[in-house]
Order: C-alpha cells, then sequence, then structure tokens
C-alpha cells in the first residue's frame, strides 16, 4: 500500500482515482501522520447475489431485465384495510 502526501493527491486527484479502479489503495498522509485510506469500492454483482437462490431453484431468472405478472394477484378474504377497519371498531 502506498502512502501519498494530501497535496500531492490534491494536486492529481484523477490520476489516483484511475489508480484506485485499478485495484491500488493508498494511504494519505498529512504532516506525517496517515489520516486517510482510499481503497477500490467492492461492488456485488447481481449475479453473486442471486446465485445461491438460482442453485437451489427458489428463484429463476434469464438475466434479462425483470417483467410484471401477467396475471394479477388474487386476493381471498378480507383485504388489509378492511380487517383495519374491524380491528379499530
Amino acid at each position: 500500500m502506498s502512502q501519498i502526501d494530501v497535496r500531492e493527491l490534491k494536486g492529481r486527484l484523477g490520476n489516483y482515482l484511475k489508480r484506485v479502479q485499478g485495484g491500488e489503495e493508498f494511504i494519505v498522509m498529512e504532516r506525517g501522520r496517515s489520516v486517510a485510506r482510499i481503497v477500490p469500492v467492492k461492488t456485488l454483482s447481481l449475479k453473486r447475489v442471486l446465485e445461491p437462490m438460482l442453485r437451489e431453484g427458489a428463484v429463476r431468472w434469464s438475466g434479462g431485465k425483470p417483467r410484471g405478472a401477467s396475471r394479477r394477484p388474487v386476493i381471498r378474504g378480507q383485504t388489509l384495510a378492511d380487517t383495519v377497519r374491524q380491528e379499530r371498531r
């Protein structure tokens, strides 16, 4: 992990951000003391999050954009609003 002075970082921020995107990490120094660490952001891809559920068969996904349901849901019994009204009486 490289160390950079805060003034150097201010002057060449764009350059350092590109290097961080490439995987490098930096310790920012101010007057000889470390004040911050700059590291790449780790993002979770949707596929990695869904993979365990896909293997178990809990979900199906073709990799495309989700579409709405082809049929409207059927509500059996009272609606939530009716139930709440009854409970308030």
